[in-house]
C-alpha cells in the first residue's frame, strides 16, 4: 500500500503539540511498519531523505500554498497513492478526490463558541472553510480523544461510526525520572531555578495563564517563600496581557518566562518540577500533562474537555475558571511531600498506558480496513 502524509506543518520553527505528535508518529511508523510505502510531503526540506527508509519518498516543493497543494495532489495521482493522511492541516483532504482521505483530528477549538474567541481571526476563517469539508470528505477520521470525537459529532454532525479514537503516545523515556542530579545540572546550564512550579505550553489565551498567575499571586500573598513559577513555551497570540499581569502584580522576580526550550531539556524540567500545572480552558488531548506524568511530575490539570482521559485518577483536576481552586490545589501539593510522591507514582503508571506502538498499530488496522 502507498500512503501519503502531509508534513508541511513541520516547517514551523518551534514545534507545538500537533507538530510533536506528527513527528513522533512518523518515527513510530519508521520503526514499526516494514510493509507499506510512504510519501512525506513538505514545502521545505525539513526532513532529510537519509533519515528515513529507502522505500520512503520525501518530496519538498518550496511553492506558494495553492500551487503546492495542486502539485501534491497531482503527485498523488501519478504515484497511485492509496491513502492521503492529513495529521495537522485540512486543505488537502478538503480538495482531494484522487484517493481515500484520513484526517487526524486534534481538536475543534476554532468552532466551539466559548473557545473560538481565543483564536486569531485568520485561523478561525481558515478552519471554518476547510475543516468541515475535510471531515465530510474523509473516509475515516482519527480523533486523539473521546472528547474530540464527541465535539466532531456535535459541531459537524459527523456519524460516530466514521470516527475512531486513538490516543497518542509519549515521546519521553520514563527511565529519566531517576536522573535527578543530571536534571539539576541541566537546569543550571540554562540559568533556570532549581525549585519551581512548572507550566509548559504556548502563550495564548486558551492556555489560561492569566488565572494561573492570579492563583500564584494568592500563594505568594499567603507565604512569600514559595518556589518560582516557571513558564516554558513560545509566544503565541494575545500574549502581552500575560506579561502585563505579572508586572501589575509585582511578580517579575518570581515568574520566569523561559521561552521555547529544546525538547531534550523538557524531561529534566518535568522531573525536577515540584508540580506541573495545566489549567487550560480546552484541550483536544493534553500532551504536556501526559509528558509531565511520564517524567515523574505531580500534575494539576483542568477538569474540562479531554484532559481527564489523559490523567485518569493520577492528577488533581480543577475548574480552570476558578482562581481559588487552582491556588488551593497548588498549596495542597506544595505542602505535602507525601502527596507529591504518591502523585509521581500514580502518574508514571497512568502515562505507561499511552504508547506510540499502539497508536501505529491501531492506525494501520484502520488503514487496512478502509482500503480492502
Amino acid at each position: 500500500m502507498k500512503i501519503a502524509i502531509d508534513c508541511h506543518t513541520l516547517e514551523v520553527e518551534n514545534w507545538a503539540g500537533k507538530e510533536q505528535v506528527l513527528f513522533n508518529f512518523l518515527l513510530s511508523l519508521k520503526a514499526n511498519d516494514k510493509i507499506n510505502d510512504y510519501i512525506l510531503y513538505c514545502r521545505r526540506q525539513v526532513l532529510k531523505a537519509a533519515d528515513w527508509p529507502q522505500r520512503w519518498q520525501i518530496k519538498s516543493w518550496q511553492l506558494p500554498s495553492p500551487l503546492w497543494q495542486l502539485i501534491v495532489l497531482l503527485h498523488c495521482l501519478i504515484q497511485k497513492v492509496d491513502v492521503l493522511v492529513a495529521p495537522c492541516a485540512y486543505l488537502l483532504p478538503a480538495i482531494n478526490v484522487f484517493c481515500a482521505n484520513v484526517v487526524i483530528l486534534h481538536d475543534v477549538t476554532t468552532i466551539i463558541p466559548d473557545i473560538a474567541p481565543t483564536h486569531k481571526l485568520g485561523i478561525k476563517i481558515k478552519e471554518k472553510l476547510f475543516l468541515r469539508l475535510a471531515l465530510r470528505r474523509a473516509k475515516v477520521i482519527i480523533a486523539v480523544s473521546e472528547h474530540t470525537k464527541k465535539d466532531a459529532v456535535k459541531y459537524f454532525n459527523i456519524a460516530p461510526n466514521k470516527i475512531g479514537v486513538i490516543y497518542p503516545g509519549c515521546r519521553f523515556n520514563q527511565s529519566l525520572i531517576s536522573l535527578d542530579i543530571l536534571a539539576a545540572e541541566k537546569l543550571s546550564e540554562h540559568h533556570l531555578p532549581l525549585e519551581f512550579i512548572l507550566f509548559v505550553g504556548t502563550l495564548e489565551p486558551r492556555k489560561n495563564l492569566n488565572n494561573l498567575i492570579l492563583a500564584y499571586k494568592q500563594l505568594h500573598d499567603r507565604q512569600k517563600a514559595i518556589p518560582s513559577l516557571l513558564i516554558v513555551g513560545k509566544k503565541g497570540w494575545y500574549y502581552q496581557d500575560i506579561f502585563n499581569l505579572v508586572a501589575t502584580n509585582n511578580l517579575t522576580n518570581k515568574v520566569v518566562f523561559a521561552g521555547y526550550l529544546p525538547n531534550e531539556l523538557l524531561p529534566y524540567l518535568y522531573n525536577k518540577a515540584l508540580v506541573t500545572v495545566y489549567p487550560s480552558l480546552y484541550e483536544g488531548f493534553g500532551l504536556p500533562a501526559l509528558e509531565a506524568m511520564a517524567c515523574g511530575s505531580p500534575v494539576i490539570a483542568t477538569n474540562t474537555s479531554s484532559v481527564s482521559e489523559v490523567t485518569g485518577q493520577a492528577a488533581i483536576l480543577v475548574n480552570p475558571y476558578s482562581v481559588d481552586e487552582i491556588a488551593d490545589a497548588m498549596h495542597k501539593v506544595l505542602t505535602s511531600p507525601d502527596l507529591q510522591q504518591t502523585m509521581r507514582k500514580q502518574g508514571l503508571q497512568q502515562a505507561a498506558q499511552f504508547s506510540w506502538l499502539n497508536f501505529v498499530q491501531s492506525f494501520l488496522t484502520i488503514i487496512n480496513q478502509i482500503t480492502k
